[in-house]
């Protein structure tokens, strides 16, 4: 009875036609050649958009509406453009940007969430904070991808029905916060909900015993990371997902007869997505001993069980890549030993070749504090930083001290305070594989003495290895490495973090979508540059790729903020001291003087994050961060549309 309540409740409340409340003056003939009508229900914060003339849906999103009943109610016709930026890229409103602005009526739009400045880099905080909840002045913000589709599609004519249903629908909203539903990308309105009517299939509404079997299934095979808990959850739905991108099969994320049948197959494909300890078993246990078999670490019957000779085999590997010797296979483990095997594989086939393991030691040292540690070029506090160490990295100790100990992070070198790491001796395995027949060697790990010479810790190499998606062809003398931010529709942007981890501070907010240079790789985080600061991003949410060293020039510059746009500039200051001035755009040039916060400035040149400015007769540079930049208005807008008192946003 309770699935039956929630398919009814998700059901009607998604896909029924509400009663409009109120009407607008004024409004123009719909056209009945247009594909699409809108409706935004206030109430529930979701804009969906029909085939016109039917209960179809195309698309559905979520979307931040106006305070105070500020969005008017009613039945709207998009207007004709009026020239200008409207339906454009990017759109000023006071000084504030947006994209894809589309004219509902008046000084009510469809838009994106705002921007502080005209840049995808720049999303405004306070605004992405209170995304899918009442937050504007009367316009209706939405993803830019799903503002791009309204500008580009739903051209003037189309219909748009503003309503208030009464009920927030809540199991709707979280669908709508993970991901826009697109019909273009092959799934029907019933699969984005989870839900299906085809006897013995399991999805969103199904749970007891059936479903806790399939979750079972799911982990046995390295799929689901998730709660036993009998409810077909987002978890659940998810880890079918990946279950049917495995097999080839329609991502629906609903487990259908056929698909069941397919997953308990002997043959059924494999994961290395969930952590794999003593006294489990399965397919994906089976998968990690055929591989520690090939590394020769592993001799015992392929039964598929976690038992103590399969945890020995996983430690003496561990000890080969310098993880902690813990006989826990996680899933990072797990990938190094297959890419390890398939190494051997290779250089041996199905010939004979034996392993020869030499046992050593290192000192090294573990980062024990949440937010990360500085690796600082001298032993002290103020010393220039040389990178950031995340919390749980391991670097090899070159110099004992008393307060700072002097150690090697890959090819850099620099201090760490003693309270903030962990020192121990790590155990060594070295493995080394020759042929029986002739002269083929293949090699795992290195010694000690390689290590305090300069050598990378092969854990740490094979997660920078990861991060980049597993490219053995990176060619480094040519290729960069980039990150797109893909957040997999869980929120419309990503946290930079001052240093690698979520406790630390949030330096900006990077929408998704947006492409950015790499500086360094980690296991867990990686280092980026973006509007002129340094920081961290979760790999979970990135997607790695290479490209030439100018790969984003040409998105550079239509994000390029130039003189010609700014009328001047005021002063943001957040310390008593004001906003530096130097003589050159280096914050390391001679340093001219401050300016109070709340000083108006000229902008007489921008370059990159520096502005060159003006104040009483003298000049100078400042960084674009202690800088509110206030636009010029667009050409061809009205002066009214673009002033504070009518800030529409």
């Amino acid at each position: 009875m309770r699935a039956k309540r929630f398919l009814a409740r998700l059901l009607a409340s998604a896909l029924m036609l509400l009663t409009l409340s109120g009407a607008a003056p004024g409004l123009a003939q719909e056209s009945d050649s247009l594909p699409y009508t809108i409706t935004v229900d206030i109430s529930s914060q979701i804009v969906t958009i029909y085939i016109a003339g039917t209960d179809e849906i195309v698309r559905q999103m979520l979307c931040s509406t106006g305070l105070n009943d500020w969005t008017p109610t009613g039945e709207f016709i998009l207007p004709e453009t009026r020239g200008g930026s409207d339906r454009e890229p990017w759109y000023q409103i006071g000084n504030l940007w947006v994209k894809y602005a589309t004219r509902i009526w008046g000084k009510v739009l469809f838009h994106s969430i705002p921007y502080d400045k005209k840049s995808m880099q720049a999303i405004d905080p306070q605004c992405l904070k209170k995304f899918g909840y009442p937050a504007s002045h009367g316009c209706v913000r939405l993803r830019w991808q799903d503002a791009q589709f309204i500008a580009e599609n739903c051209m003037p004519g189309t219909q748009v029905s503003i309503i208030k249903s009464g009920k927030r629908n809540e199991s709707l909203r979280e669908l709508l916060f993970q991901e826009t539903y697109d019909a273009s990308k092959g799934f029907s309105y019933e699969n984005f909900l989870g839900i299906s009517s085809e006897p013995g299939a399991l999805s969103r509404v199904s749970e007891g015993q059936e479903v806790l079997n399939l979750q079972y299934r799911l982990r046995d095979l390295g799929i689901y990371d998730g709660e036993m808990s009998g409810e077909y959850d987002s978890a659940t739905i998810n880890a079918v997902r990946v279950a049917q991108y495995l097999l080839g099969d329609s991502l629906s994320g609903v487990a259908t007869v056929d698909f069941q049948e397919k997953i308990y197959d002997a043959d059924a494909p494999t994961a290395m997505n969930v952590k794999l300890t003593e006294g489990m078993s399965g397919p994906a246990v089976h998968k990690l001993q055929e591989n520690l078999q090939a590394l020769k670490l592993y001799g015992d019957a392929l039964d598929s069980v976690y038992d103590v000779e399969v945890s020995e085999a996983v430690k003496g590997f561990q000890r080969a890549y310098c993880y902690a010797a813990d006989g826990v296979a996680t899933s990072e483990v797990q990938k190094a030993i297959d890419y390890e095997a398939g190494k051997v594989r290779e250089a041996f086939g199905d010939g004979d070749y034996t392993c020869t393991m030499t046992s050593d030691a290192l000192n090294l040292a573990q980062v024990t504090a949440d937010s990360g540690v500085a690796l600082r070029e001298k032993a002290s506090q103020d010393s220039k930083k040389v990178k950031s160490l995340r919390s749980g990295a391991v670097a090899v100790v070159v110099e004992p001290g008393k307060s700072w100990t002097r150690v090697r992070s890959g090819s850099d070198v620099g201090y760490v305070k003693n309270s903030l790491v962990r020192f121990f001796e790590q155990a060594l395995s070295l493995l080394r594989y020759t042929s029986e027949s002739d002269d083929r060697v293949y090699t795992v790990g290195s010694s000690a003495s390689d290590y305090y010479a300069g050598a990378n810790l092969p854990c740490d190499v094979f997660a920078e290895y990861l991060a980049a998606n597993g490219d053995q062809s990176l060619d480094i003398g040519s290729l960069v490495n980039y990150v797109t931010v893909d957040t997999r529709g869980e929120a419309p942007a990503l946290n930079l973090r001052e240093s690698p981890s979520t406790d630390s501070a949030v330096l900006a907010t990077v929408e998704d979508g947006t492409s950015l240079k790499v500086e360094r790789q980690f296991s867990e985080w990686t280092q980026v540059s973006c509007g002129g600061q340094e920081g961290y991003l979760l790999n979970d949410y990135l997607s790695f790729w290479t490209g030439p060293d100018d790969a984003l020039e040409a998105e550079a510059e239509d994000e390029l903020i130039e003189a010609s746009m700014v009328a001047y500039a005021v002063v943001e200051s957040v310390v008593d001291a004001g906003a530096a001035v130097y003589d050159d755009a280096d914050d390391e040039a001679a340093l001219l003087g401050h300016l109070p916060d709340g000083a108006q400035v000229e902008v007489a040149d921008i370059a990159g994050n520096w502005c060159l400015i003006r104040y009483m007769g003298h000049e100078g540079y400042m960084s674009v961060e202690d800088l509110q930049l206030v636009m010029k208005s667009a050409p061809d807008a009205g002066a009214d549309e673009l002033t504070e008192e009518n800030l529409n946003t």
